[in-house]
Parts: C-alpha cells; sequence; structure tokens
C-alpha cells in the first residue's frame, strides 16, 4: 500500500467508537500526518450533536499513544446545508496541512446515503475500510440518553466504545447538559411516537419570520423541549387553512405580541426562501420557508414574549457570530441567507 504525507478522515464522531478506531488507525499506518475533519460543530447541543468539537478531540485523542497524538489534528467545520460550500471548507482546512499527496480514509456502507461525500474529493486518494462491527451511531446515543444505569448501558456496548471513551461518558453523564439532553431525548422520540406506523414519510411544513430592525434582528427564546432555552427565530407549523406567509405572520404576533399590523409587517416583507436539508432538524423531516422583513418604522416595536417563548429581544446582529452555539437547529444558517452575519 502507498504511503501517504497526510490521510483524512470524515465524521461527527457523536459518539467515538470502533468503527471509528479501525479508520483512524488505517490512517496512521499509512500517512505521516492525520486530520481529523469534526462534522456539525458550532452547534447548540442537541441529541443528535450532544458534544463540542473539543470534547470529541479530547474522545478521539483519548485513545493514542503521546506519538500518535502529535501526528493527528481535529479540525472543526461546520454544516452549511450546501454539498459545494462544505466540500470547498474541506478542502481549504486540509490545504492548510498539506496541498499534494492527500489521501481520503473512509467506509462505505451498503445503503447508507450519507457517505456518498466520500466520492467528491477529487484529486485526492481513497482507502477504502472493511468492517465486521454493525454499529448504528443513532441507537448507540439512544441508548446512552434512555439508561437507568449508565455503567449497565455502556457495558452493553464493551465491544463497540474503548475504555477511555467509555469513562469520558460516564463521567459526561453527570453533567448538568446530559440530564437536558435527556429531556429532549425523551421529547423528541415521544413526538415521532405520534407518527409511527404512518403508510407514507411524514414531512413537516412550517414557517418563520426574519425581522430586521436597523441592525438588530429579532430573536425569542424557547420556552419548551425540544431546544428548551436556545435562541430562535419566531415560527411554528403551518395550518391547514393558511399559507405559509399567513404562518408566518400569524406565529410572529402569536410569539412576540409585536405592535405592528399585518399590513405594516407585508409593507416591510422583502423576500422568502426555503430551507429544506433533509438533517436540518432533530425533530423529523421539516421544510421550512423563512420570511424576510426589513422594517422600515422609525421606533422599535413593542413586543413581549408569549406562546411557546421565554423570552424576546431585539439582538445586535454583530453579536450573532458569538451566539452560535445557542441557536436552535439551522436557525444561524438561516439568519446568515438574509444578514450580514
Amino acid at each position: 500500500m502507498n504511503h501517504y504525507k497526510l490521510a483524512v478522515i470524515i465524521g461527527r464522531h457523536q459518539i467515538p467508537h470502533a468503527g471509528h478506531e479501525l479508520l483512524k488507525r488505517k490512517a496512521l499506518e499509512i500517512a505521516d500526518q492525520v486530520v481529523v475533519i469534526l462534522g456539525s460543530s458550532f452547534q447548540a447541543r442537541s441529541p443528535k450533536n450532544p458534544f463540542n468539537w473539543q470534547e470529541r478531540k479530547e474522545m478521539i485523542l483519548s485513545t493514542l499513544t503521546e506519538d500518535e497524538k502529535q501526528r493527528v489534528e481535529c479540525c472543526p467545520i461546520r454544516d452549511y446545508y450546501n454539498d459545494q460550500k462544505w466540500n470547498a471548507e474541506v478542502k481549504r482546512i486540509v490545504s492548510e496541512y498539506s496541498s499534494d499527496d492527500v489521501v481520503l480514509v473512509g467506509h462505505k456502507k451498503v445503503g447508507d446515503k450519507d457517505t456518498y461525500y466520500l466520492d467528491s474529493f477529487d484529486g485526492w486518494g481513497y482507502v477504502g475500510i472493511e468492517s465486521t462491527y454493525k454499529i448504528n451511531a443513532s441507537q448507540m446515543r439512544a441508548l446512552y440518553f434512555e439508561a437507568e444505569n449508565i455503567d449497565t448501558s455502556l457495558s452493553s456496548v464493551n465491544d463497540l466504545i474503548l475504555p477511555p471513551v467509555k469513562q469520558f461518558l460516564k463521567a459526561w453523564s453527570s453533567r448538568p447538559e446530559y440530564t437536558e439532553l435527556v429531556k429532549e431525548h425523551a421529547k423528541i422520540k415521544q413526538q415521532k411516537a405520534l407518527w409511527k406506523g404512518s403508510p407514507y414519510d411524514v414531512i413537516f411544513s412550517t414557517a418563520d419570520a426574519v425581522v430586521k430592525m436597523d441592525s438588530h434582528v429579532l430573536l425569542g427564546k424557547r420556552k419548551y423541549h425540544p431546544g428548551r432555552g436556545l435562541w430562535a427565530i419566531p415560527g411554528g407549523f403551518v395550518e391547514q387553512h393558511e399559507s405559509v406567509l399567513h404562518t408566518a405572520l400569524r406565529e410572529l404576533k402569536e410569539e412576540t405580541e409585536i405592535s405592528l399590523t399585518h399590513k405594516r409587517l407585508l409593507n416591510d416583507f422583502k423576500s422568502v426562501k426555503v430551507f429544506d436539508h433533509p438533517n436540518r432538524s432533530c425533530r423529523g423531516r421539516f421544510i421550512t420557508h423563512a420570511h424576510f422583513f426589513d422594517l422600515t418604522v422609525e421606533v422599535f416595536p413593542d413586543i413581549k414574549a408569549a406562546d411557546d417563548l421565554q423570552e424576546v429581544v431585539w439582538v445586535a446582529i454583530d453579536k450573532l457570530n458569538s451566539m452560535e452555539e445557542q441557536l436552535f437547529e439551522d436557525h444561524f444558517h438561516i439568519l446568515k441567507q438574509f444578514l450580514a452575519v
């Protein structure tokens, strides 16, 4: 087998498991240096993405010797919900370590639609790894968040999780973030159970209102799970009798009690964009229409938290970058599409 200057591994590593370890071992074997690209970084914690990229890096490095750690770099990448932008950013990150002699190490699961990206890096070598492990990361996280006894649950996957990672997971389960995610996981599971047995795939339609006023945008803090305590764009489910624009206006009024009439809001309505990436929500398949209103009124309209929000505020747009990990689901991405973020 050829030896390379740089090997690249791409994945979310939520939770790092034996399959990831196979990739890491092969990468260390065939290359001088290894770069692990950690996907879905800079997001609010959720049952699907419970660990930030620094925690995932800690788990990944915990299974290496001191010499191996010197050869491995873990680099975060956010979700762009756009394959071309994401691919370009991966290449940019990798170019900081090597511009040539790069190999991608991966595992293509039969019938797995999530590993198509492995074929999108022209100019790189590719080494595929075969694995006998039957690993479902979603089931592994469910086991973690549904554990009545954390030691018993982790012992049931002893052959899939290395001891240092197991130790990390046990220690992390004593943190308040774990307690919140247990509740979050239970709520999402309960909601999904309502649609179990449907003869068709369930697709939800929602509408949001991005409301800008001068250099500020209107955001609300969610009161309930899922996403309790996270900042979000006002919005909600489309009802049978209404258009998506009507939904956006109705939800805006219900959640923020903004002191503007529908007619006045429509006067400042600028555009609408569809956000339909299949992985944009932990709750299932959600397609939303985000409506952009750029207010031209002379003073900030009155607002008051209502419905399922615990707080509403006008947030300075230049503060949004520092709030990325406090925003619900893909709402940072939505705001980026309309505002100079």
